[in-house]
């Protein structure tokens, strides 16, 4: 009998552990999704500025970078409801397919 209560005894300090450890286990676990959320964010706006810099790089190449600058600036100043990688866009457009 008094080997019965024992068992019960660890099984259920062994279950209040497992217990404890799943809560923490799920509570590091968001804490890490959240983590990760932020980096993803990190990432999109890096990626927003990389991606301005390759069509400011390629305006380069016909040497009408400081033109699409200056658009871009006027487009975004003008209409706040374009993106500034719209803008960008845009502009890379309106002075490029003026050019060519």
């Amino acid at each position: 009998m008094a080997e019965k209560k024992e068992q019960l005894r660890l099984t259920k300090s062994r279950w209040k552990l497992l217990r404890e450890r799943i809560g923490e286990n799920i509570i590091n676990s968001f804490q890490k999704i959240n983590l990760r959320n932020e980096n993803v964010e990190r990432k999109i706006q890096i990626s927003e500025e990389e991606q301005i810099e390759e069509i400011l790089e390629e305006a380069n190449a016909y040497n009408l970078r400081p033109e699409v600058e200056a658009e871009a600036r006027k487009i975004l100043k003008e209409n706040d409801a374009f993106s500034k990688i719209d803008a960008y866009v845009k502009a890379y457009h309106e002075i490029i397919d003026d050019y060519e």
